[in-house]
């Protein structure tokens, strides 16, 4: 990601900076309300963004891992590997509703967008998104402000805010993800997981290969740990090389323990609990180290 560019492009007193409120609809749409906002809070909002572009400079990055993220890095991906739902969000924020038929607190994250030097031109624009913070544990207390010995309330019903944190940017064809689990929420990744790992699970081998594979099919599906594990494999041939060759993965399963039956050219599946042994033999995750001779799971291929 170009941190310096966008640094260069928010610092310019060109650039507008604008404000908009998106929701998820039930039906998979997305709702977009761009409020008018004063100079203050476009300052305020450009400096958010700045600071954390700002740390972002100082981290190390590393392409986005769908199982997770290790502390102190920026992950960053292609726009285009999640092309769809990002249109549909910038789509939105291009022609937002003008009236608006949700509470406040229905609201999912906000999107600053910067344009430099006036330009509509998406290419050109950094789009900055932070979810929304939800002020319902107020609803039953108060919130207010003390002026001159006076504590005034203020009507908390509806509230919405965030903090000084943005979860991901997205600037020409890159994303820069801040927060693993937001970037995932935002644009409902979760959706594009559970489609990969069908499709991987679809693979006929698996049914000859393995004794009661529907059973565990649908114990994976249901498990959102493993719908991302599977869903990485993608449409690589990993996820069957452990049942092409069954005496290598006889000599895995006793080295370590895993108490997977081999028999009659079939590996057996049991229960829930075998399952993440399955997970890790499709990924091809159990190794020995070349040094110390000692045996490893990496959960994270």
């Amino acid at each position: 990601m170009d941190f310096k560019r966008i640094e260069e492009i928010l610092n310019d007193k060109e650039t507008d900076a604008r404000l908009h409120l998106v929701h998820w609809t039930a039906g998979g749409k997305v709702k977009t309300v761009t409020p008018t906002i004063g100079d203050q809070f476009e300052k305020n909002i450009t400096n958010i963004t700045k600071l954390q572009v700002n740390n972002c400079k100082k981290l190390t990055e590393e392409k986005y891992n769908i199982i997770g993220s290790n502390d102190d890095v920026v992950e960053t991906t292609s726009k285009q590997a999640y092309k769809k739902n990002i249109d549909l969000i910038i789509e939105s924020i291009k022609t937002p509703t003008a009236k608006f038929s949700f509470n406040n607190d229905s609201f999912d994250f906000f999107v600053y967008e910067f344009c430099p030097e006036h330009t509509e031109e998406n290419s050109k624009k950094i789009f900055a998104f932070r979810r929304t913070k939800k002020f319902k544990s107020f609803n039953k207390g108060f919130i207010g402000h003390l002026i001159e010995g006076h504590f005034k309330k203020l009507e908390n019903e509806n509230l919405l805010g965030t903090d000084g944190i943005v979860d991901v940017i997205v600037y020409g064809e890159n994303i820069a993800i801040l927060q693993h689990v937001a970037f995932e929420r935002i644009f409902h990744i979760s959706n594009e997981f559970y489609e990969n790992a069908k499709k991987v699970l679809s693979n006929k081998k698996f049914n000859k290969k393995i004794a009661n594979f529907n059973q565990l099919k649908n114990d994976a599906l249901k498990n959102g740990n493993y719908v991302k594990r599977l869903s990485k494999l993608g449409d690589s041939n990993v996820p069957t090389l452990f049942i092409e060759d069954l005496e290598a993965t006889k000599k895995v399963v006793d080295s370590f323990n895993l108490g997977l039956s081999i028999k009659d050219d079939k590996i057996e599946y049991n229960d829930e609990t075998q399952l993440g042994n399955f997970i890790s033999l499709m990924q091809d995750a159990y190794y020995k180290t070349l040094i110390g001779n000692q045996n490893g799971v990496d959960e994270r291929r």
